[in-house]
């Protein structure tokens, strides 16, 4: 745990108000596998097709982000119905025009930010 990150109780609930800095803290660990074994970029490769291959709905991980991010290419990126009015709010309060399938989103619902202040 990084030293001068706060852990367990003493994280401070995610609010528009805090009583002091967050004292979030971050830890990245990256291995890169080629560093310890050659050719597994190719063994990796072998093994994915041969899982995709066996009988059923195998899929892999990654395979339904690949999906996901397939599917926002062909038809536009999917937001969730909060996140939508939010953006109408937003784009409402700027004088930024909105695409015709945010025109039932009732803007007035929208929930607070916690960055864009009035």
């Amino acid at each position: 745990l990084p030293g001068c990150a706060d852990v367990g109780p003493a994280v401070q609930p995610w609010t528009l108000s805090r009583e002091r800095p967050s004292g979030y803290g971050h830890c990245f660990v990256v291995l890169d596998p080629k560093r310890f074994t050659p050719g597994f970029g190719g063994r990796l490769r072998e093994y994915l097709a041969a899982m995709r291959c066996l009988p059923g709905a195998v899929r892999c991980p990654g395979d339904p982000e690949k999906a996901c991010e397939e599917e926002a290419r062909a038809r536009g990126v999917v937001l969730h119905e909060g996140t939508a009015t939010a953006l109408k709010a937003l784009a409402g309060r700027y004088g930024v025009e909105t695409p015709p399938e945010f025109a039932a989103l009732d803007a007035s619902r929208s929930k607070p930010s916690l960055y864009a202040q009035a």
